[in-house]
């Protein structure tokens, strides 16, 4: 069986690949960027899932929140799906994603990935434009309440923070 793997091209700063069946959309993307020390960057993909794990947005007595997770064992085609990577406070890396995606009745969907639910059924093609000289940070948004990615010029703090 083909295993999940991916080529950098440094010139370019792009990495390019492909996931296996039941390899995970978003941990083998984050995979395949660790085997190449990538840090930060954006990404776009399409493939088949066998089963989705995402939320959607929530609108509810005047404050923004998301749904529980909602969890689907169909197989889908994921349409596009697009996000970026960065790091959590720790330095691990982290992943935000958000896709849209077809089932087999034609019927069309999507919202925010969760990691660890969306198991490939055929493939995932996927391409990361790395950023080299940035800081891509997943933190706490007091003001939000949500955990957003900020984004850093090398040894510095966003153009909002100073």
């Amino acid at each position: 069986m083909r295993k999940s793997h991916s080529v950098y091209d440094a010139e370019s700063s792009v990495l390019i690949g492909a996931l296996s069946k039941d390899d995970d959309l978003l941990t083998g993307i984050l995979r395949q960027c660790e085997l190449h020390g990538i840090k930060a960057g954006s990404f776009s993909c399409i493939g088949s899932l066998k089963k989705i794990s995402y939320m959607k947005l929530k609108h509810e007595k005047g404050a923004l929140s998301y749904t529980d997770p909602i969890y689907e064992a169909k197989p889908v085609e994921l349409l596009t799906g697009t996000g970026f990577i960065g790091t959590k406070e720790d330095g691990s890396l982290d992943i935000h994603c958000h896709g849209v995606f077809i089932d087999e009745t034609g019927a069309i969907s999507g919202g925010h990935f969760i990691e660890g639910g969306n198991k490939v059924a055929i493939t995932i093609e996927f391409t990361v434009a790395v950023v080299s000289n940035a800081v891509v940070k997943r933190e706490k948004d007091p003001d939000m309440g949500f955990r957003l990615f900020n984004f850093y010029g090398k040894g510095g703090l966003p153009e909002w923070k100073q």
